[in-house]
């Protein structure tokens, strides 16, 4: 057993012997180098680059020679007052506040139709003929009454005059009511007999937008015969965006354009602001009223509105001198003959083709803007910051 132990034990020593003079050894050995970091192949040249998009450059130099005045062109502009307005794209549509309805005041069958879809007529113009029983037989009542008044006016009996004349008024009241006119009455008078049918005559001026009744249709008591709508007045239906909200008011005057009559303008009012917006579109509708005399705008003709909803100090450029870029507006301006400034700017198209600059710029004093080859020199601003 003492064997043993002895062997063990020695066996212990040489195995420290050696794990001390193998630290030993590595630790007088001079470190090695570090190995070169290899790229990444996920990652190629440039990578760090694409975190974040270029900034592109608001200066750029004028090259000694210049540019060729065929393609970069400028001009001088001074701050002027101008009209702000909001296009608001939308269409036409008839105005239903001018809109009646000839309809039959007594039953009868329609003998003949006088005017069509699409006819304008004035008001009072026929536009058909009834047959009623009804109207028939009041015509015969009024007859009566109107030669029992006339037989006993020479009466001394004054009341039975009196009883008379109530009776003619009463059944010429009749008459009125069931849709003869005044003229109606007097030739029915003259004649001394009844007319064959009621003639239907137009409520107001205005064209005939829809018929319901054709020849032979029998008619109830306000049963509809046709619609008519004076056109001499239209609307205008637009949305307006949230942010355009806050600028528009009842009352407003606005300037309409429609692609079926390019560069004219017709000139209304803002008369009705919803009380909601729409829940699908995020938009609020807007209507105008439009004079319209010569019939020119038509219902569902798309139209562009712009409504007045101000005035401010702007920089009136051509359109021209715009350079749309990644959702921003781009102004090129020279304050010198060697330099080229980029300018984001905010602002309004106008109708005639220009734009009114009213923020990005200093407008006290003239100003030379690019007004060709804007988005050239952008591209060149760009590639110089690349």
């Amino acid at each position: 057993m003492n064997k043993t132990l002895m062997i063990g034990t020695g066996f212990m020593l040489t195995l420290a012997a050696g794990v001390w003079g193998g630290n030993y050894w590595a630790h007088q050995q001079p470190a090695p180098a570090a190995p070169a970091a290899k790229p990444s192949a996920a990652l190629p040249a440039g990578a760090s680059d694409l975190a974040a998009p270029a900034r592109v450059p608001t200066v750029l130099e004028v090259p000694p020679e210049g540019f060729d005045a065929k393609v970069v062109k400028t001009a001088t502009f001074s701050a002027e007052a101008v009209t702000i307005d909001t296009p608001t794209p939308g269409k036409l549509a008839f105005n239903v506040q001018q809109a009646k309805l000839a309809s039959a005041r007594v039953a009868g069958r329609v003998e003949r139709i006088l005017a069509y879809e699409g006819t304008k007529v004035s008001a009072g113009q026929p536009i058909a003929e009834l047959y009623s029983p009804e109207y028939i037989a009041a015509q015969n009542e009024f007859l009566l009454s109107h030669n029992a008044f006339h037989t006993l006016n020479t009466s001394e009996l004054k009341e039975l005059v009196d009883d008379a004349k109530l009776t003619m008024q009463s059944s010429e009241n009749k008459l009125r009511v069931l849709g003869a006119t005044t003229e109606d009455i007097a030739r029915i008078r003259e004649r001394g007999h009844i007319a064959e049918t009621l003639t239907i005559r137009a409520p107001i001026a205005g064209t005939i937008v829809k018929r319901d009744m054709d020849q032979g249709s029998y008619m109830n008591v306000g049963d509809s015969l046709m619609s008519i709508i004076d056109t001499s007045r239209i609307w205008f239906t637009g949305n307006l965006y949230e942010n355009e909200i806050r600028n528009v008011r009842i009352g407003q005057t606005i300037e309409i354009e429609t692609p079926a009559y390019p560069g004219r303008r017709y000139t209304g009012r803002v008369s009705f602001i919803a009380p909601n917006v729409d829940a699908d579109t995020h938009t609020l509708q807007v209507r105008c009223d439009v004079p319209n005399p010569d019939g020119t705008l038509k219902p569902e003709m798309y139209a562009t509105a712009r409504i007045v909803t101000g005035n401010a100090r702007a920089l009136v450029v051509p359109q021209s001198a715009i350079v749309k870029d990644q959702g921003k507006l781009v102004l090129m301006t020279m304050p010198d003959a060697r330099r080229i400034e980029r300018a984001i700017v905010q602002g309004t198209p106008r109708a005639d083709g220009s734009f009114a600059v009213t923020e990005g710029l200093p407008l006290g004093a003239p100003v030379k803007v690019v007004v060709q080859g804007g988005m050239l020199l952008n591209e060149m601003m760009a590639k110089q910051g690349a």
